[in-house]
């Protein structure tokens, strides 16, 4: 039977042991530090990212069609098939790239879905796709399962300060909240694709007390739930929501990932967040 190939980016911020046990294969961004340009995740870890942060401005850049390319030829040409799944094409022009890589391959069976995600939202979509093509589902029923997912996948977090955001131009509709005082921070998620605001509170604490409020909302509404954790470069604050999310959920999330080069570029060191869709969803 055809095997079924799972593709990301390295936007997915997947930990590269579950990444590698599950057979993924990540196409990396670049991150851009003056005229230097750097693979996320291959020539620049995270620790050697959020060092060079605290004192250097840093861009982030798209895969080439040609990067994709080399992937999709090299898991199809044994006539497997190939899904690959994107951070959101309104932050990044990922998508493009890798639609424009599939259309050089007209009779391979490859599709690229813009999951309207990134970072551990998308990491969980692509988790559940790896996992379903393991234990033996065809191409249709993964590419069933992970348009669902797109569906019932959320994603919120809090930063620290907006200025990340607004620098690398992806602040969206959560400009409004621009020109709050300093104890003031934002929670926002993704909707549609783009960063938008959820609400503003008053310091950390009741920052992450509001994310635990809302994935804890949400299993009373849609029962057991798979959930993914992203920090950025401030252990602290991880262990501390971990610590908050585990005393609510009574069960650790399926995957805590740190953010990397092109998150970190957009949000900064001070973010966490949490994505969940509904563990029913998730089921092949």
């Amino acid at each position: 039977m055809r095997r079924a190939h799972i593709v990301t980016d390295s936007t997915a911020d997947l930990p590269a042991d579950v990444a590698d046990q599950l057979d993924i294969a990540i196409v990396p961004l670049k991150v851009l530090f003056g005229e230097e340009a750097l693979r996320d995740g291959v020539d620049l870890s995270n620790e050697q990212f959020y060092r060079r942060l605290v004192n250097e401005r840093a861009s982030t850049s798209q895969p080439s069609p040609a990067e994709f390319l080399e992937v999709y030829r090299a898991l199809t040409a044994a006539g497997d098939s190939v899904i690959s799944l994107h951070i959101s094409a309104r932050l990044s022009g990922t998508v493009q790239s890798a639609t424009l890589a599939r259309s050089m391959l007209a009779d391979a069976p490859i599709d690229v879905i813009d999951t309207r995600l990134t970072s551990s939202a998308l990491g969980l979509i692509v988790l559940a796709a790896a996992q379903a093509a393991a234990e033996g589902a065809d191409h249709a029923a993964v590419l069933a399962l992970c348009r669902r997912l797109v569906e019932k996948t959320h994603v919120y977090f809090m930063v620290d300060t907006l200025e990340y955001l607004q620098r690398g131009g992806r602040i969206g509709p959560a400009q409004a909240f621009l020109g709050s005082i300093l104890s003031i921070k934002p929670v926002l998620c993704l909707k549609d694709g783009v960063v938008t605001p959820v609400e503003k509170v008053r310091g950390r604490a009741k920052a992450l007390e509001s994310l635990v409020r809302i994935v804890t909302e949400a299993r009373g509404a849609h029962g057991s739930l798979r959930c993914g954790v992203v920090w950025g470069n401030d252990a602290v604050l991880r262990d501390q929501f971990l610590g908050l999310l585990s005393d609510a959920l009574g069960e650790p999330p399926c995957v805590v990932c740190q953010a990397g080069a092109i998150i970190g570029s957009h949000v900064g060191p001070g973010v966490v967040g949490i994505a969940f869709h509904s563990a029913a969803a998730a089921e092949p």
